[in-house]
């Protein structure tokens, strides 16, 4: 939250989060000057000095990437769309990290930039995190969503992954058709899904008809010789 106030929306990063001074709260003074300053920055977050450190360089990385400086050239931080999905009549809602509007004409807007912190930016690795946390499935929703507010434009949508450890790599992607169609039929599976626990009044878990099973050990830690 705190690298996305940073990045995304400066104005607001000073007056959301604070480096805490460090107090001797040992002494009488020290715990005194403590409690002053937290009063003074009640509802603020606070990062220690490594945390800003990080934070700092990151957003010069981004900056530093040619493409990602372009998608967040010119655009609007954190706006939330809502809209009524045709099919099912489920109310839904996105927030974009990022909008990106066209230089020439600010009110058109040109991309969906969503802003990752990961691991591994490469192309391999930030793959599987888009598998693994469902990336696929919001970019496909949010696509969708700014279609239906935007009179039926179909609007690119590009990630931005940034790695949490130095040298903070940054790579920038653009979320392929293949991977649109496979979000979308997710998202769609799970809004019908939605709708009929709803009518239905029935919550369904990982047991629907309360059944007792047999639990093994995965693959990989079962993987040794028992021996005879």
């Amino acid at each position: 939250s705190a690298f996305h106030a940073a990045l995304l929306e400066p104005e607001l990063f000073g007056q959301n989060f604070i480096v805490a001074p460090k107090f001797d709260r040992r002494t009488k003074e020290g715990k005194a000057a403590a409690e002053a300053w937290e009063a003074e920055n009640a509802g603020k977050t606070t990062l220690v000095d490594d945390q800003m450190t990080a934070i700092e360089q990151m957003v010069v990385s981004v900056r530093s990437h040619q493409g990602a400086a372009k998608l967040l050239a010119n655009g609007m931080a954190e706006m939330s769309g809502f809209w009524t999905d045709p099919d099912t009549g489920i109310e839904c809602k996105c927030r974009p990290d990022w909008l990106a509007v066209m230089e020439d004409n600010p009110g058109r807007i040109a991309a969906i930039v969503d802003v990752k912190t990961c691991r591994d930016a490469s192309a391999d690795g930030f793959s599987r995190a888009i598998a693994t946390f469902g990336y696929d499935v919001q970019a496909a929703f949010y696509q969708d969503g700014l279609k239906a507010l935007t009179g039926g434009r179909s609007i690119p949508f590009y990630f931005i992954a940034v790695e949490t450890e130095p040298p903070f790599a940054v790579a920038a992607y653009k979320a392929s058709d293949e991977m649109i169609e496979v979000g979308r039929a997710k998202y769609r599976a799970a809004l019908q899904l939605l709708k009929w626990c709803r009518e239905n009044e029935s919550w369904p878990g990982y047991q629907p008809g309360g059944e007792i099973e047999t639990i093994n050990l995965p693959r990989w830690a079962a993987n040794f010789d028992l021996g005879e």
